[in-house]
């Protein structure tokens, strides 16, 4: 073997507290790799981690996410954390270059081995590595003759000083608890003198069959001289039979890095295809670089033959949207029916997993969405997820971690943000799925965003990660918020859907959503709260009803909540614990179906909307349609159904209706495949109680390729004593008669304006809460004051 790997993740780390600067007083750094040291009785730890779990674990501290632990656990943060590994080396290692890799620390580090001090890096997202070659000890001394130390520091406390660098953990849904700690794989690695540092790969698509692969390899010659050396490339279907193609090309290497250009022309190319719009074909690049028959190196990237190309929406001019907001993949329109992740799965990196990542993925394809966010608020994702996502057919809008601050802009703060977008971008560019790079999220959203430099940043990324990638960039999102507009980004770009719901009633859905003229919707917020057996995981029994502190600790707007309650049903559903929940979620299914079917019939002048979220990295009473236990909420239903590729659509002015009056509303069908179905029959049917059809009919449509289409309206006079509510069911068959998709509405039997008004007298008294106590937990229980 000529690459050699020893992978040091996994339980046998040890870890222990130590006051600032007093581990290197103590001599840490120098303790030898002896079974009975010093470090015997640590706690055992794990990597990949995080400092709270090894904590959690070792009952040092109580399980964070329940209560109101959070606050509790903050004194960790103070310290210095030192993580030291005993391990051995195999002796096929000696006489290669050995190196020390470190996926990821959050935040900064020092590292020893043996009590040679190798360095310090700083920035989560970006790779780093010790060349280890003279420190190594191939010794056969019990459980190894290797001592490293990794000294972890206080993590930082102002997210505006290390914005890019690290992911935030302060805002309206964060406790201020600071997470930190070796939360990406570490091994050693060792090569001969020549090797393959990395890949870059862009595909040209330039037929349905046909492609051009273009690749710069990155290739570390580790002697003192040039060495004459053979390139060797291959690219072969990994799930699709293709004849494999081969490259070879005789090159000199200097001292250090040096670039290796490589094209294939791939005639018979299977290309790669989110999944509603084809088959998700990859390959296997392989790589060899040889001397002189004998091989130095070889590595393997797995790549999808896709282009991804941005076109300007249609429908607006210029001075209404500057920029291009509509995704084509290989030449063909990909409406984005997206979420925002809302990840990692979990916020502490211990807990988290392959297999929760395998099971929400799943989850996300079976809801019917094509596309996710990763927005600044949360990490660019591990190398794992993409892969799952190349599977899948799921395409990635990625954002750095850059949210709603005004950032520093001294050249130290800048370049270092840059080394970690940069970074982040050469682990991640290959992946099929990753459609889209982002600077900032919320970064042009006030009054100090706008006099910031937050504006010169975003550009300076875009023009630093291009020199790395062809995957498009864009600058920040929202780009036509009130503080963009006013620094000269145009009205019609994209909209953050969000305050409907902040708002506490002050609008109804039928106002708010259809009011919005914007090119894409990258973030659409509604809320819930999870099952009661996940509220009982994190809600102390004595505060689950009624409600004590720790819902309000977990982010519920319980204000918002009661009130949207009223909005769908008419009621605030406060008779129990199991009424108030089950009416959240389907409130908040209620909005989703609402506000993303509004806009999924503007394609093509809009070309994607996202909501936020999917999933929720910590134990909360918030956005997530499927929470943090990965259970699905009710909600989560309406999705899936509101999602559907090929969907029948009602569009209605309003969800209530007087009784005696006629109900209105136009039929639509959207079909996001890239297909016709001809001879298609949409049914509606509208019952009121007791399931009684009052009103049915159909219609034969033939239904376009990649369309929204209106088609005609419906009409209904309610009963004179109507009340309650009542439904409406669309179903579409294919000309055998085979059901091929579904919708269904539940609207109300009320006075809209009467309802309105009483929304609005309960966000006034909310609004006196609020006013206040401010967006503090206490302001629900403003008698924990008096105590």
């Amino acid at each position: 073997m000529t690459r050699i790997n020893v992978d040091l993740s996994g339980k046998r780390w040890q870890m222990e507290r130590m006051r600032p600067e007093q581990g290197v007083k103590e001599g840490l750094h120098l303790l030898p790799a002896e079974y009975q040291g010093t470090h015997f009785s640590w706690n055992f730890a794990k990597v990949p981690g995080d400092v709270y779990t090894d904590l959690y674990r070792a009952n040092e501290i109580d399980d964070p996410y329940f209560g109101r632990n959070m606050h509790r656990a903050k004194w960790a943060a103070d310290y210095e954390w030192w993580y030291s590994r005993r391990f051995a080396l195999p002796n096929e290692m000696q006489g290669k270059h050995i190196r020390l890799i470190f996926e990821g620390v959050d935040y900064s580090c020092e590292v020893w081995l043996n009590g040679h001090y190798l360095g310090r890096h700083e920035g989560m997202f970006s790779e780093f590595e010790f060349d280890i070659s003279e420190v190594a000890s191939f010794a056969d001394w019990r459980d190894g003759s290797n001592m490293l130390m990794v000294k972890l520091d206080p993590p930082p406390k102002n997210y505006r000083n290390c914005g890019g660098k690290k992911v935030n953990f302060s805002g309206d849904y964060f406790s201020g608890l600071v997470p930190f700690g070796i939360w990406r794989p570490v091994r050693v690695e060792a090569t001969d003198k020549v090797r393959i540092k990395d890949i870059r790969t862009d595909v040209k698509v330039l037929g349905d069959a046909q492609a051009k692969v273009s690749a710069i390899y990155t290739v570390v010659n580790h002697s003192n001289t040039s060495q004459e050396v053979i390139v060797n490339s291959s690219l072969t279907g990994k799930n699709c039979n293709t004849h494999t193609l081969y490259t070879e090309q005789k090159t000199v290497v200097a001292p250090g890095e040096n670039q290796v250009e490589m094209t294939l022309e791939v005639d018979d190319a299977k290309l790669w295809w989110p999944w509603d719009m084809g088959e998700q074909n990859l390959y296997t690049l392989e790589v060899q670089v040889s001397q002189d028959g004998a091989e130095m190196d070889l590595t393997q990237e797995t790549i999808g033959l896709r282009e991804v190309v941005m076109d300007y929406n249609p429908g607006y001019s210029r001075e209404e949207a500057e920029f291009p907001w509509t995704f084509y993949i290989n030449g063909k329109r990909h409406f984005l029916r997206s979420a925002c992740w809302g990840g990692q799965p979990s916020f502490l990196y211990g807990q988290n997993s392959l297999a929760k990542y395998e099971d929400r993925l799943q989850m996300v394809r079976e809801a019917n969405i094509n596309n996710l966010r990763i927005f600044g608020w949360h990490p660019p994702e591990i190398p794992d997820f993409y892969s799952i996502c190349d599977e899948l057919g799921i395409t990635v809008w990625t954002n750095f971690t850059l949210a709603t601050q005004a950032y520093p802009s001294d050249e130290t703060f800048v370049n270092g943000v840059l080394h970690e977008c940069i970074e982040t971008v050469k682990q991640r560019r290959n992946h099929p799925s990753l459609i889209y790079w982002m600077g900032g999220e919320e970064v042009f959203f006030s009054g100090a965003h706008e006099e910031s430099g937050n504006k010169a940043l975003m550009e300076v990324i875009g023009e630093a990660v291009a020199q790395y990638t062809n995957t498009p960039y864009g600058l920040a999102s929202p780009l036509s918020s009130e503080s963009a507009q006013n620094m000269g980004f145009k009205a019609h770009e994209s909209i953050h859907a969000n305050e409907h719901y902040y708002q506490g009633g002050a609008e109804f859905m039928e106002e708010y959503y259809p009011s919005l003229d914007c090119c894409i919707i990258p973030e659409l917020t509604a809320a819930s709260a999870p099952s009661i057996d996940s509220l009982k995981k994190f809600i102390p029994n004595d505060e689950l009803w009624p409600m004590g502190p720790s819902w309000a600790y977990h982010w519920a707007d319980i204000d918002i909540l009661i009130n949207l309650n009223f909005e769908v049903f008419n009621d605030y559903k406060m008779g129990s614990l199991e009424e108030f929940v089950e009416a959240t979620q389907i409130a908040q299914g209620t909005v989703i179906q609402f506000a993303l079917e509004t806009y999924r019939r503007r394609k093509p002048k809009m070309s994607g909307v996202a909501l936020c979220h999917f999933i929720t990295h910590v134990p909360d009473i918030k956005w997530g349609v499927v929470d943090f236990y990965g259970e699905k909420k009710v909600s989560y239903d309406y999705l899936k159904r509101t999602y559907q590729p090929l969907l029948p659509s009602l569009e209605f002015s309003k969800r209530r209706w007087q009784a005696g009056k006629p109900f209105e509303a136009n039929l639509w069908i959207v079909n996001d495949y890239q297909r016709d179905y001809p001879e298609l029959s949409l049914e509606w049917t509208v019952r009121y109680q007791d399931q009684n059809t009052e009103c049915e009919g159909s219609i034969m449509v033939d239904v376009d390729a990649d369309s929204a289409s209106n088609l005609q309206p419906i009409k209904w006079v309610l009963p004179s004593d109507a009340k309650g509510d009542f439904e409406v069911q669309l179903t579409l068959k294919d000309s055998t008669g085979k059901e091929v998709a579904t919708n269904h509405y539940t609207l109300l039997v009320g006075d809209q304006q009467q309802a309105k008004q009483q929304s609005l007298d309960y966000l006034a008294k909310a609004q006196q809460r609020l006013e206040e106590h401010g967006h503090c937990v206490y302001r629900y229980w403003p008698e924990m004051w008096e105590s």
